[in-house]
């Protein structure tokens, strides 16, 4: 397979692309009516005053080198004019955008020879490998006034209308070989020979004429792992229901695959896309195979929610009952069964919806709800209200895990990858995107990594988070016993969040059957605070018992008939609240809590902190604690708090309710 790896791109009719050396004219096709082929125009420099664009080099990659009146330069992003000529490197490639969102992808060891004619544009490409793609649509200020594209080769021609498709062409030594991935297209021969070519076929070029067959589908081996919980398939023709293997079970044509809790991983084999099952969703597997860089699965998605990562580089269709999407390169998408139809969801990529005849573009960012054989509703999709800047290291306590939005600054198309490793070796989605933030699901534990980039190339932004279970200090304060020994001696105990366990002690009495302690507030004896008793000299105290304050104490041995063996002596206590606590501790809401118009926030904050609740500054107290209510964002309700420290990375804490 060529490196040259093809970006995401929406479409609907294709384009077709070929270079034209000097040679004689076409003669005229005897029907259809005559198509005149003109020879290629020479390469002839035009002067910088007379030159007039006719499209933008925008990605250059590895080896590329521009020819502009004879003179040759190394290729960089930029305008294209008559006469401009671009050749790549055994590792280069490049892609040239023309006025109306049109896009051509030129491989490597390949060149081209941009012109003009009487009809428009005239792409002659010489040797290489190209994919053409016209967007699906074109939507009011989306792009340009329509650009007719001729795309010669040394062996014919193709006419590209302004509907949207996708066509890749390679130019050998003795045959031109068209390959339709969307569309329809027509090539002309030498001979004058005219040929419609449809998606799905592939169309031989050769200076004697024109040779269509079907682009023939190997079959697929699709495998299937359990995600997280518990994954079961069915065997075509069987009633019985199995688990799935750790290793996985290979599945076959007519093969079921349901999920009742957590999620299950189909993988095609030599294929970087994935299918994730969800929770409560059934699915039957008809048909996968691949020709080529397309890969087609045929699938009954009977209930539930079906996750596709499609694979860069590749031309993907996912054929379902009355609905198929058809992606050419990066996208993830999300699709939901309903009552009377889908829901799809674009998370990145721009695909196509394709309904009988009819086909419809669905943009990265938008869901589009399907029903029956109506137009389909496309609308934006929503932030989800968690949201993450572009920063690194940041960290994430959760413990139930809801979707978030990476976000950049930068408005515009950007392609975006997010992975599980800082090496992008294990990608979670990538493709492009247009509205500042992808929504992803963040890992129970384990860290996301990602990086946005213009269209060519250049960085908008990266950062990283790790995300984990929110750490809990109740059992450490219920562990932490502060032992209080009778004596002169004042004893001072410090304490973060709640005041802690205490326990009381004195030397052991000869005849005792327990001891008795009772503790009192400073200066009011009347009334003790709380009363214990135990049957060692060691009395404890439940944490929270006690509040912050001084108090006096005493313990007192009692006898087997209840009565004390000597009197208790008075000690001093104090308990202080210490604010240097090294991390944001939240007594309120619980996690799980039942949620209503407002909820009520408590805790406490590091000294040098700055504290946010869903977005809003926190006012703490001169103890750094803070006691409020709050407005639960989101569904299900989250309260998201931000502690931010100097010099350190930015630490949230989630709580969902219900």
């Amino acid at each position: 397979m060529s490196p040259f790896r093809p970006r995401i791109v929406s479409a609907l009719c294709l384009l077709l692309a070929s270079a034209c050396g000097d040679e004689e004219p076409l003669p005229p096709p005897v029907p259809p009516p005559a198509v005149a082929v003109a020879e290629k125009p020479a390469e002839v420099a035009v002067p910088d005053a007379g030159r007039v664009e006719l499209a933008q080099l925008v990605v250059v990659t590895g080896e590329a080198r521009l020819e502009r009146g004879g003179k040759q330069s190394p290729a960089a992003p930029g305008p294209l004019s008559r006469g401009d000529a671009v050749e790549t490197g055994a590792d280069g490639a490049v892609t040239v955008r023309f006025a109306d969102g049109r896009t051509v992808e030129v491989g490597p060891d390949a060149r081209f020879v941009l012109e003009e004619d009487s009809s428009g544009v005239v792409m002659a490409v010489s040797r290489g490998l190209v994919l053409a793609r016209v967007p699906a649509d074109r939507r009011p200020g989306s792009a340009g006034p329509s650009v007719q594209l001729t795309l010669l080769t040394p062996f014919g021609l193709t006419r590209v209308g302004a509907d949207g498709g996708e066509v890749k062409v390679d130019v050998g030594p003795d045959e031109g070989r068209v390959e339709v991935l969307l569309g329809t297209v027509e090539v002309v021969a030498k001979n004058g020979q005219t040929v419609r070519a449809e998606q799905g076929q592939v169309a031989s070029v050769k200076v004697e004429g024109v040779t269509t067959r079907v682009l023939e589908l190997a079959p697929v081996e699709v495998t299937v792992h359990a995600g997280t919980g518990r994954a079961e398939w069915r065997q075509k023709g069987s009633a019985r229901w199995r688990g799935v293997a750790r290793n996985g079970e290979a599945l076959k044509s007519g093969d079921s695959v349901r999920v009742r809790q957590g999620t299950a991983l189909l993988k095609l084999e030599g294929s970087e896309s994935t299918l994730s099952l969800g929770s409560g969703g059934e699915l039957v597997v008809e048909d996968v195979a691949r020709a080529g860089s397309t890969d087609e699965a045929r699938l009954d998605l009977r209930k539930g929610e079906l996750g596709l990562m499609l694979a860069p580089g590749r031309a993907s269709r996912v054929v379902l009952p009355g609905l198929s999407l058809e992606s050419n390169g990066a996208a993830r998408l999300d699709v939901r069964r309903t009552g009377d139809g889908f829901t799809v969801d674009s998370r990145v990529g721009d695909v196509t919806l394709v309904r009988g005849g009819a086909r419809e573009s669905l943009r990265a960012g938008e869901r589009a709800t399907v029903t029956g054989e109506a137009t389909a509703q496309v609308g934006a999709l929503e932030r989800a209200p968690f949201a993450l800047p572009s920063a690194e290291r940041q960290q994430v306590f959760h413990r139930r895990p809801s979707e978030v939005a990476l976000t950049w600054e930068e408005a515009g198309e950007v392609r975006v990858e997010v992975a599980s490793d800082a090496a992008f070796k294990m990608p979670v989605l990538e493709g492009t995107a247009r509205s500042g933030f992808v929504n992803v699901m963040p890992p129970a534990r384990g860290s996301l990594y990602w990086r946005v980039k213009r269209v060519d190339g250049s960085e908008v932004a990266h950062g990283s988070a790790t995300f984990g279970p929110e750490r809990s200090t109740k059992g450490e304060l219920d562990r932490l016993r502060n032992r209080v020994p009778e004596g002169p001696e004042k004893t001072t105990i410090f304490f973060q969040d709640k005041p802690p366990a205490v326990t009381f002690t004195c030397e052991a009495e000869q005849g005792a059957a327990s001891y008795k302690v009772a503790v009192y507030r400073s200066g009011a004896l009347g009334k003790p605070v709380a009363e214990r008793s135990a049957d060692e000299p060691r009395v404890p105290l439940e944490a929270g018992t006690l509040g912050e304050g001084s108090f006096v104490w005493s313990i007192t041995p009692v006898g087997a008939a209840g009565r004390p063996l000597r009197g208790g002596r008075m000690n001093k206590l104090e308990l202080v609240f210490d604010n240097s606590v090294p991390t944001l501790i939240v007594n309120a809401p619980r996690e799980g809590l039942r949620a209503g118009p407002r909820v009520r926030v408590a805790g406490v904050a590091p000294v040098d902190a700055k504290l946010f609740v869903n977005g809003q500054p926190l006012t703490l107290d001169s103890k750094h604690r803070f006691n409020t209510w709050v407005v639960p964002e989101g569904r299900p309700p989250q309260v998201v708090f931000k502690l931010s420290r100097p010099g350190a990375p930015d630490v949230y804490t989630v709580r969902t309710l219900k």
